[in-house]
Parts: structure tokens; C-alpha cells; sequence
């Protein structure tokens, strides 16, 4: 495992994607160091879950990816590494910035009932291995106004009043990514990542209203499963385990 540096967080002034550039630099240099990191203030065709679109106006917000090469974790555990990073942008705003954010299952970073971070892990495999992630992070910082069409958006200028200083807030989160990486090396290390990750859950106590395809319900979150699956109980009794893209929050 690399010990994340400055020297390897290389800052773009335009550029469409940092998840997607980052994959280019890697298809030409197979043997890219890991902690290799992009960041830009001025992406302008991010990507977030589902193939939604990241919108970001220049100069006011963070777009960063960085490579990882987490061949030490098996498919099966792999959510650990989202889970790390979550808390390494947890970390970020809370000791940098003083904002309580909490995560919302799998990666969104809310403040209260708004979406002020996404994370997007792209990963390439082989058979059962991992080759290499891309983990990119969109985080809205001093942007002051959003469009009415994002369903429900917040940055820290519209939490704090203040802007804060790009660079600084860029670096800050590239060593607590380092941090909080290095600790999925060890079953200790796994084991403190889950237990954070879910005292910092969004939604995590009583009972909340949720959507499986057009079928709406209300139920509480009993845990996050090691395999990333949600496992909530519904006000009807019934629990079920959900992956990824089968409940959705109603907000």
C-alpha cells in the first residue's frame, strides 16, 4: 500500500470527467501508481450513480478521483473500500469545514434531508480479482445557487455563509482518503470502517418512507450488510435485504 502525497494529486484546470480522464491515463499506463489522483474545479460532464449526470458550476466545486489498487480485498468485501471513503469525505467536512453530514446508503453524503457529496467506484475486474478501482468524489463547496431541476442539492457556502479555499479542501481530503484506505488492509481495520459507517447512516433511526419500483412502504434500517446489501424492516413486519438500485429513499 502507497502512503498518499501531494506529489501524487495532479490538479486540471477543465476537463470533462476526473473518473473518466483518470481511466484514460491508466489505459496508457498499466502500471499506474497507486494514489495517482486528478481533481479539477471545472469538470463539465461528471457522472454519478446510475448514469446520472454531476452537474457543477466552474470554479466553485471539487471534482477528484484517485486510483486505487485494492487487490487485498475479495469481491465479496469489497463495499468496505466505498465505506472508507465515505468516512474519509465525512472526515473532510466535519474537521475541515465543522458541517455534521451523514451518509446515505450505499455513498451519498447528506446534510439533513440535502445532497452535498456523491461518490462514484468504477472497478475493473478479472475473474474474481481486482485490477484497479477509480473512486471519483463530487463534492458542492461554494457554489450559491442551484437549478431548480436537481431534486435536492446543498453546498457548504449555502450551509456556512463563507466560501472556503478549494486547493486546501482538495488536499485535505486526498491524505484522510489515504488514512481511511489503509485501514481496509487489516480485519481490525474493516471492522472499525463498518461499525462508523453505521453510527454515521443517514436515516439510521425510526421508521422512513422508501420505494421498491412503484410499490411505496415505510420501514427502519436494521443494518448494512458486509456485502453492501440494506437490510431494513418494514412497519408491516417483513425484512428484507436490498441491493443496490432495488429501494430507493423518498425524500
Amino acid at each position: 500500500m502507497k502512503t498518499f502525497t501531494a506529489a501524487d494529486l495532479h490538479f486540471v484546470d477543465e476537463l470533462s470527467s476526473t473518473n473518466s480522464l483518470l481511466r484514460e491515463i491508466w489505459e496508457k499506463e498499466p502500471l499506474l501508481s497507486e494514489a495517482y489522483a486528478l481533481a479539477s474545479f471545472n469538470q463539465t460532464a461528471g457522472r454519478g450513480q446510475q448514469d446520472n449526470v454531476w452537474v457543477s458550476e466552474a470554479g466553485k466545486n471539487i471534482a477528484y478521483s484517485v486510483f486505487l489498487r485494492p487487490g487485498h480485498l475479495s469481491p465479496a468485501s469489497f463495499f468496505v473500500l466505498s465505506q472508507a471513503i465515505s468516512l474519509a469525505l465525512l472526515k473532510t467536512l466535519g474537521e475541515e469545514i465543522g458541517l455534521q453530514a451523514e451518509i446515505k446508503w450505499p455513498n451519498d453524503i447528506y446534510v439533513d434531508d440535502k445532497k452535498i457529496a456523491g461518490i462514484l467506484i468504477e472497478n475493473e475486474l478479472r475473474g474474481k480479482s481486482i485490477l484497479g478501482s477509480i473512486a471519483g468524489i463530487g463534492i458542492n463547496i461554494n457554489q450559491e445557487q442551484f437549478s431548480p431541476n436537481l431534486p435536492n442539492p446543498v453546498s457548504v457556502f449555502q450551509l456556512c455563509g463563507r466560501t472556503f479555499d478549494l486547493v486546501d479542501l482538495t488536499l485535505a481530503l486526498h491524505y484522510r482518503l489515504g488514512e481511511a484506505y489503509a485501514k481496509t488492509f487489516t480485519e481490525e481495520g474493516k471492522t472499525e470502517i463498518a461499525a462508523a459507517y453505521h453510527r454515521h447512516l443517514y436515516r439510521k433511526e425510526g421508521f422512513h418512507h422508501y420505494k421498491q419500483g412503484n410499490r411505496p412502504f415505510r420501514a427502519r434500517i436494521l443494518r448494512v450488510m458486509p456485502s453492501g446489501q440494506l437490510e431494513v424492516e418494514s412497519d408491516e413486519g417483513w425484512i428484507r435485504a436490498f441491493a443496490f438500485k432495488e429501494i430507493e429513499y423518498l425524500i
